[in-house]
């Protein structure tokens, strides 16, 4: 069975498995109750690692300051607050370098906790003295590789880069490993789109900038350009998805996560392997210095990197999670098949000579 095939299956299935199942928590494979998009907990094992059960008890009034938007995470915090009787959450959502822009014009943040949707806004506020290290058993709970090496932030769920394709024009096995590749080969002329004005490219390019060395990265953008012409994306990485899956170009530098919005057969994803093109970034959260309630806040973050909420990041926003027993959805590739960059995320909040680059060939 094709990968599109096999998407198209599952949910098909999913969906009417779903149908007696109740919004919020849904049955796992042994009958626990899980959080989770029916369509895709449906059939899945128990998640792994630490149960909220195991989790010390939230008590108090916390304030979240969330660049994630509340369509993503709404349900997994109404959750939480119902969960404990004693718990009052506060969480204003917002665009992350909004908020982040916040946190410094105040006095004192009203903010326990920063959760943000990459990791150069939790980096920004860590190097400008706004943040704490977290508790050593709540940094133990997730891999080593998706956490701040300081301690200050760690990450819920990873968000790889990816090449999206019109499966119609092009098949996986046909595409270049090699991110390179994709400035230099004459079949993805005129046929490629980005999206440069967004904070997850601009974080890409950092990242090749970083990895690969400016002058490289400068060879790339200029041929990517001169050569092949690539289009802009009109509306961000949503719409260029949908003019991928529409054939109106057979090529989209993207992010894994795209797939979810876009179910049908004409869209699919590959990656390239070892290079900044295989990068992933992560969404996470921080413990604000200002805090009445440090303990709390951080027992807060504990509480996102809990099985069942690792099982609701998964199956809802397609994402991939942190922490061990916890699998992405069938319908992603395994991370056993990726070989991103050996990178410190950190580096990734060093972003403006990015956009001066970005500016100085004409992109932004």
């Amino acid at each position: 069975m094709s990968d599109a095939s096999r998407r198209r299956f599952l949910r098909s299935t999913g969906a009417v498995a779903g149908v007696a199942l109740v919004a919020g928590c849904f049955g796992g494979e042994n009958g626990d109750d899980v959080l989770g998009d029916p369509e895709y907990v449906e059939g899945r094992p128990d998640p792994g690692g630490t149960s909220i059960e195991e989790l010390p008890d939230l008590n108090g009034e916390l304030t979240i300051y969330s660049g994630r938007s509340q369509t993503r995470i709404g349900e997994l915090m109404d959750h939480l607050e119902n969960e404990y009787d004693d718990l009052s959450l506060e969480v204003r959502y917002d665009d992350t370098a909004d908020l982040t822009a916040t946190i410094e014009t105040e006095a004192e943040t009203p903010a326990d906790v920063f959760y943000g949707s990459e990791t150069q806004s939790m980096t920004h506020l860590k190097e400008g003295g706004y943040t704490t290290p977290l508790p050593d058993d709540v940094l133990e709970l997730s891999e080593p590789d998706t956490q701040d090496p300081d301690g200050h932030w760690a990450g819920f769920t990873r968000r790889f880069r990816a090449i999206g394709y019109y499966t119609e024009r092009y098949d996986r096995e046909e595409l270049p490993d090699d991110i390179f590749e994709f400035a230099s080969d004459e079949r993805f002329r005129d046929d490629i789109m980005w999206a440069p004005d967004q904070g997850s490219f601009q974080a890409f390019v950092t990242a090749m900038r970083v990895y690969h060395g400016e002058e490289e990265t400068r060879e790339w953008l200029r041929a990517m350009v001169d050569d092949q012409n690539v289009a802009t994306s009109p509306g961000g990485d949503s719409a260029m998805a949908q003019a991928t899956a529409d054939g109106e170009v057979g090529i989209a530098l993207t992010n894994h996560y795209v797939l979810r919005d876009n179910p049908g057969d004409t869209l699919d994803l590959a990656y390239t392997s070892g290079d900044a093109g295989a990068m992933f970034n992560v969404t996470g959260a921080t413990v604000m210095a200002d805090s009445d309630d440090q303990e709390t806040a951080a027992n807060f973050v504990a509480h996102l990197l809990s099985a069942e909420a690792q099982e609701y990041f998964a199956t809802t926003t397609w994402e991939y999670p942190t922490i061990d027993g916890v699998e992405p959805i069938d319908e992603l590739q395994s991370t056993d098949e990726f070989e991103p960059p050996e990178l410190d995320l950190n580096e990734l909040a060093d972003l403006e000579p990015t956009l001066e680059l970005l500016r100085d060939e004409t992109i932004l």
